[in-house]
């Protein structure tokens, strides 16, 4: 039996309306000048297909954040580079062949220290991993954008008419 993450090609994909939302500069070619990324778009309603894992996760000293689902998902491997882009309030973490970092010995999230001091992430925080593996992409949000996040939804809901 196929993990749940598995889905059928060509149905409609949560993590693939997010990824495209998140409007990250192309992988680099040859150029080793810095792209900046375009602001996320808004994202419309979109339904839960399983496209997308989730996870929440404790900040160590080192940026380290364990979650053995969402790094077996994404089939990251000991050596993998992978590409860290700063969005304003959201760090995404992508596999890349010339990405700057890699993945350690014992496979993990780890968020590099620019990227946590731009968020305002520190040792011990909590966060919000939302992995979307047929991309190999993690987006990862501090628990005060998700926050945000449910104060919004629930305004937004509040302020509707009952049906």
């Amino acid at each position: 039996m196929p993990p749940p993450y598995v889905r059928k090609a060509g149905t409609r994909r949560t993590a693939q309306e997010i990824v495209a939302a998140l409007t990250l500069p192309p992988r680099p070619t040859t150029s080793s000048k810095p792209v900046r990324p375009l602001p996320i778009t808004s994202l419309h309603r979109l339904p839960r297909d399983g496209s997308l894992l989730y996870g929440i996760g404790r900040v160590d000293a080192s940026g380290r954040v364990a979650d053995h689902d969402i790094v077996e998902a994404l089939g990251w491997r000991h050596g993998d580079r992978l590409e860290v882009t700063v969005i304003p309030r959201t760090i995404v973490i992508r596999s890349s062949p010339e990405g700057l970092y890699s993945v350690p010995q014992r496979p993990c999230i780890v968020i590099p220290a620019n990227a946590r001091h731009h968020c305002g992430i520190k040792a011990g925080d909590n966060i919000l991993l939302a992995a979307a593996p047929d991309f190999g992409i993690v987006i990862v949000h501090t628990l005060s954008v998700l926050d945000d996040m449910l104060a919004e939804f629930h305004i937004a809901h509040s302020a509707a008419p009952e049906q």
